[in-house]
């Protein structure tokens, strides 16, 4: 891992994320770049004509806005307890795509904090968090509250049934096929499945990878998100896997994603990787 990307919107929350990807950092000697998106907000036509005389005050507030933004990336940067760490400061503008700032930059994984969606907030609008999981290139980790020391132990890798996920896939950090030993399967009661199937399933996807000795778990509940989230509530867990799928447009509409409704209500970080 060699880059890690931290999406910003200068709130406090900004610690949670950096501090979780300066630990990385260090361990594996990536540079860390600190990512902030600058609004050039305009007033949509034909509400308003744009005069030079405004046209110019809008471009000012810009410049202001940037300037400000910079020196705020700056001053995260240069936070002495980072100083062992290569941090890049970085500006994008709206202009060019609130999502597409971020998930075009090059980088091995993203960091970033989210307090998550809920309520008719979800439904509607959803979180930034689920619209960077659902186009993004790399893996994305999840922070939701401050964490010292990033050093998860007790992880819970929740699968399906899709032979994609018996891929070879890159993980980021100190996870590998080895380090993931507890996973979980939630089967809800409209699921047709059958155990053995499922456990049949298992045993192949753990030969795929090379694990040995593993705990699997079906865990039965009304609802996949729902019963990944108290499976690892149950079991104490300090991390969640998942994979995504990252569906767009009205087939997400339609089909939702379970990764985007775990990270939306997770206390815990979820990692989420591209299936």
């Amino acid at each position: 891992m060699k880059t890690i990307l931290v999406p910003t919107d200068l709130s406090p929350m900004t610690s949670y994320a950096l501090d979780v990807a300066v630990g990385l950092a260090r361990t594996y000697r990536a540079e860390i770049i600190l990512l902030h998106t600058v609004l050039y907000q305009l007033i949509p036509q034909p509400a308003i004509d744009y005069t030079p005389e405004l046209s110019l005050m809008v471009t000012e507030n810009y410049g202001e806005a940037r300037k400000e933004a910079e020196e705020a990336l700056e001053k995260l940067a240069a936070n002495p307890k980072y100083a062992d760490v290569t941090i890049k400061t970085k500006l994008g503008s709206s202009l060019d795509g609130l999502i597409r700032n971020i998930t075009e930059q090059p980088a091995d994984l993203i960091v970033l904090a989210s307090k998550g969606a809920t309520g008719l907030t979800e439904w509607l609008e959803g979180s930034n968090a689920e619209l960077i999981v659902r186009h993004a290139n790399c893996p994305v980790l999840v922070v939701k509250h401050p964490i010292e020391h990033f050093q998860p132990q007790n992880i819970v890798c929740a699968i399906d049934v899709d032979d994609k996920l018996k891929q070879r896939h890159p993980y980021p950090f100190q996870l590998t096929d080895q380090g993931l030993r507890q996973f979980v399967y939630v089967l809800t009661p409209t699921d047709g499945r059958q155990p053995e199937g499922i456990r049949e399933w298992m045993d192949e996807y753990a030969l795929s990878k090379g694990i040995d000795h593993f705990k699997f778990q079906i865990w039965p509940y009304r609802s996949i998100p729902e019963g990944i989230l108290d499976y690892a509530t149950d079991v104490k867990a300090d991390l969640i896997v998942l994979y995504t799928h990252g569906y767009t447009g009205i087939r997400h509409w339609i089909q939702g994603s379970v990764a985007e409704d775990v990270l939306n209500h997770a206390d815990i970080p979820v990692l989420i990787m591209r299936a």
